[in-house]
């Protein structure tokens, strides 16, 4: 708790229907008016549905300039990529890749143990800082087990990445950044204390509550958005079932940003720089899952 007042929420940004790959997608980031929150610049919530395994799930594409990272909610996911790392994730854990100077990766949600392949989740991207968009590409699996929960009055507060009541996740980002997962009791609430320097947004994945010192209300696939700096992040669950919140935030993203489909870079120049790579296999390549490698 801190004595300081907490942050009013400057806007309320609705998320969107698109699609990644096979799957159906709500996507909150970027919109049109708000690129980033923090070093934040994507956020697709995905699922719940059933998924078909072989079928279902994102094939080989590339990345650069970004870390991508899938928090699973519900079910399994497979992680390949050209750099040769592989990974698979159960529901509580992350996927965390750093594309860097380019990566071809793909994820295929996996039958769990009654031979459902239930997929729920959050996949973000992280622009990386100017000087290191073009660091060598990385990959680290966070399993479930190896993610702090916090437990607080009427709430959890599993912490992925950063530091947030008390807690450090096992996630290693190249940003200053800060990602948690908070579970709210019906007619609870909390402040917690962030960088004073840090954005900070609060996605509503399930459930409605108020945000900030005015409390605004925001509701399941809404992004709530507090200002930039400040004090305490002040959360309080309405309705009558719990208050499912993925909190996200950082230093700001360092500029300009420019988006070219998978690619996050500083400029018009480097962004056809990475299509090119891609496109002459200098990220390297990536066969579908189930084929013979060329």
């Amino acid at each position: 708790m801190s004595a300081a007042a907490s942050r009013a929420v400057t806007r309320v940004i609705a998320s969107h229907p698109e699609s990644a790959g096979t799957l159906p997608v709500r996507r909150a980031l970027p919109e049109r008016d708000r690129r980033a929150v923090g070093p934040w610049v994507f956020l697709d919530h995905f699922g719940p549905f059933r998924a078909e395994p072989g079928v279902d799930g994102v094939g080989p594409h590339p990345h650069a300039g970004i870390e991508t990272v899938t928090y699973l909610l519900e079910g399994r996911n497979e992680h390949r990529d050209s750099a040769g790392h592989e990974g698979i994730v159960e529901a509580g854990g992350a996927q965390w890749m750093t594309a860097g100077k380019g990566v071809v990766h793909a994820e295929r949600p996996l039958a769990g143990g009654d031979g459902a392949a239930v997929q729920h989740g959050i996949q973000l991207w992280v622009s990386l800082p100017r000087a290191m968009k073009m660091m060598p590409p990385r990959y680290r699996a966070l399993p479930a087990d190896r993610i702090p929960v916090v437990r607080l009055p009427g709430a959890s507060l599993r912490v992925v990445a950063g530091e947030l009541a008390g807690a450090k996740g096992p996630a290693e980002p190249v940003m200053p950044l800060f990602l948690g997962h908070l579970t709210l009791a019906p007619g609870e609430s909390v402040e917690l204390d962030v960088c004073g320097g840090h954005e900070a947004g609060a996605y509503v994945i399930a459930g409605e509550g108020e945000f900030g010192s005015g409390a605004a209300r925001a509701s399941a696939g809404e992004l709530a958005l507090f200002e930039d700096q400040g004090g305490p992040l002040a959360i309080a669950a309405g309705g009558e079932a719990p208050l499912e919140v993925l909190l996200l935030g950082g230093v700001p993203a360092e500029g300009p940003l420019v988006f070219h489909g998978p690619f996050v870079m500083n400029s018009v120049e480097q962004a056809r720089a990475a299509e090119i790579a891609y496109r002459s296999g200098r990220m390297g390549t990536l066969a579908e899952a189930g084929a013979a490698n060329p």
